[in-house]
């Protein structure tokens, strides 16, 4: 007796398996499980899903990783091959179908879910059989996700039965992009809020896998800007900057959140690393600049907007700050006390803020 292969199929042995099926310690993830008088398997249309499976299976002390005699294994239906080296189970391709069956046992008969034909086959395609640049991702419709295969028009799909970390990752952070706000700008309410929201949680389940993601804690980040949640943002974004110490678009989000927050020195320090990294960028020596002015430095402020102006002397934004600067060196309009302040038509008459993006 034999069972079919489809996608990456986990076989077990029937007998180590079952007492854990028994004892209610483990379940199959989906409903391809079945199994004959020996074997017990359980197919899975992503690698990763079915190692995520055998992952738990080891937690239950079966053997998936040393052969010859483990108690499970990974049989790959595309490259029909198994992992680790087993001597107790054999395959066989059968019309366009892949079998296999226990060592010592005879094929005379092939257990599967109703509609199998061998003379067909899986019908399922290989992921490495599509190019990174011929799948675009489309949308993720609870556990399936969904591709456009650019060279045929068609979609894709991929059955899942774990969390699709990538898919889940494309979606919110695209909800998060849509909803960008800077620092300074008015707060997300209503529908774009609870969008917002909504993506936040699938982040977070994201960050409970992958806590090292610094693009993942940075969109947190944003997202909880847009929502005028600053501590929360704060917090992501120095996750972020503590991971990847050198991506300028971390230490603009991180300035922006620092000045709301009143952490001007924190500000100074952000801004001066970031323009490290870009000296000649105007719009981030304009951000030091008001960090500097923030903070009461007011000598350093000027210097630096100076510096931004002597680069493009047309910047309207600059201009005005370097304005608002010397006035507040004659003692002609006082010094803002914090972000908010600074943005009071006293001092701009429009926004500058779109310089934290």
């Amino acid at each position: 007796m034999a069972i079919a292969i489809e996608g990456y199929t986990v076989v077990a042995k029937k007998s180590r398996i079952n007492q854990l099926i028994k004892k209610k310690l483990i379940e199959a993830p989906n409903s391809t499980s079945l199994d004959d008088n020996n074997i017990w398997r359980c197919c899975f249309m992503a690698k990763s899903d079915a190692l995520e499976f055998i992952e738990k299976l080891e937690k239950l002390d079966l053997n998936a990783s040393q052969g010859p005699d483990s108690d499970v294994v990974l049989v790959d239906e595309f490259d029909r091959i198994i992992e680790p080296y087993c001597e107790w189970l054999i395959t066989a391709v059968l019309h366009k179908s892949f079998i296999a069956w226990k060592e010592g046992t005879d094929p005379d008969s092939i257990t599967a879910l109703k509609g199998w034909n061998p003379k067909i086959g899986s019908g399922l395609i290989s992921q490495n059989q599509y190019s990174d640049s011929n799948l675009e991702f489309l949308r993720l419709d609870e556990n399936v996700e969904v591709f456009i295969d650019k060279s045929t028009g068609k979609e894709v799909y991929i059955g899942r039965t774990s969390d699709p970390i990538d898919s889940m990752f494309a979606t919110a952070s695209k909800v998060i992009e849509e909803n960008f706000v800077s620092a300074g700008e008015p707060r997300l309410k209503g529908e774009y809020a609870k969008t917002v929201l909504d993506a936040l949680k699938t982040l977070e389940t994201i960050i409970s896998k992958e806590p090292n993601s610094w693009k993942t804690n940075w969109y947190l980040g944003k997202g909880h800007l847009a929502l005028g949640n600053l501590e929360l943002s704060y917090k992501y974004l120095l996750n972020a900057i503590k991971i990847e110490k050198t991506e300028e678009i971390i230490l603009r989000e991180l300035v922006g959140v620092c000045l709301e927050l009143s952490k001007f020195n924190e500000a100074i320090e952000y801004s001066e690393s970031s323009a490290i990294l870009a000296p000649d960028n105007i719009e981030i020596l304009g951000n030091l600049s008001i960090s500097y002015l923030l903070a009461g430095k007011i000598k350093e402020a000027n210097k630096t907007i100076s510096s931004a102006i002597k680069l493009n002397p047309k910047d309207k934004i600059n201009q005005t700050l370097h304005n608002i600067i010397v006035k507040i060196e004659k003692g002609e309009i006082s010094q803002p006390k914090n972000f908010i302040e600074l943005m009071n038509p006293k001092y701009f008459q429009r926004s500058p803020f779109w310089k934290f993006w």
